[in-house]
């Protein structure tokens, strides 16, 4: 008898909203719910698979926390104490998409009766692959690789009562870098409100000796409320003389601004 050696490989496209070549899309990538405690909240999510053969997922939860530099940091279900992992539920805990068709997915929301009516909660929902058995088929003796991917599904509760969209612009700087060449201007931003706020974060710089402006490409955050991340700007290279930075920070869903400026020497 052979001994067969599988080697998974799992691509994590959470936020993605599509995988597998584009063949399997999912939409939304978000779900934001709302309510009061005790309240019970439904939302769908779609599934559409455009390829020719069927996939099959099995549903599992997973906390997240966002590191200051921006990556997300995965965490084992309820660990987080913002975790609401345990709120939510799905008819099935395994969905298959047959080929050329959609599977909507009905996501519900048990906002417990002590939930507090201030903090807002997030985890996440993973679609996972599951191997099928003409994947298995391909594999012959040795070892062989059977690639798989996820697709995360972000899931938001947000008490009734929280409207405030604020962001502090807490410092800018240039980040510390031995590559001159490579410089980078490092900004630090604050969540002082009470809701996720996306937002967008613009950098120029002005040369206060020619007046030649310079201006970067902008830079997309969504940030929990209490939560501070450092958004970094690099630099053209070999970038020399005085310079004016300014920061603008535009939030989604909103006309408020918040502005920053420093000056620079490089």
């Amino acid at each position: 008898m052979h001994k067969f050696i599988y080697l998974f490989i799992f691509f994590i496209l959470a936020g993605y909203s599509s995988l597998l070549a584009q063949s399997i899309s999912m939409s939304p990538t978000r779900l934001f719910f709302t309510g009061n405690p005790g309240e019970k909240v439904t939302k769908t999510v779609t599934l559409q698979n455009s390829s020719d053969k069927d996939y099959v997922f099995n549903l599992n939860y997973k906390d997240w926390v966002r590191e200051e530099d921006g990556n997300k940091v995965y965490l084992e279900a309820g660990s987080s104490k913002a975790s609401n992992a345990s709120w939510i539920s799905t008819l099935e805990n395994t969905v298959t998409v047959p080929a050329k068709s959609t599977k909507e997915i009905v996501v519900t929301m048990q906002i417990p009766t002590n939930a507090s009516k201030s903090a807002v909660t997030n985890s996440m929902l993973f679609f996972t692959q599951l191997p099928q058995q003409a994947d298995k088929a391909r594999i012959q003796n040795g070892i062989g690789i059977i690639t798989l991917f996820e697709v995360g599904l972000h899931i938001f509760y947000t008490p009734p009562g929280n409207h405030v969209k604020s962001l502090d612009i807490t410092n800018i700087s240039e980040a510390s870098n031995e590559n001159a060449a490579n410089r980078k201007v490092a900004v630090s931003i604050h969540n002082d409100g009470n809701t996720i706020n996306d937002a967008t974060v613009e950098f120029e710089l002005t040369n206060t000796d020619s007046g030649k402006e310079i201006k970067l490409p902008a830079i997309s955050i969504s940030m929990l409320p209490d939560t501070n991340q450092v958004v970094q700007f690099s630099l053209p290279e070999n970038i020399s003389g005085n310079f004016l930075g300014v920061v603008i920070i535009k939030m989604a869903e909103s006309n408020d601004l918040r502005v920053g400026e420093k000056n620079f020497k490089f």
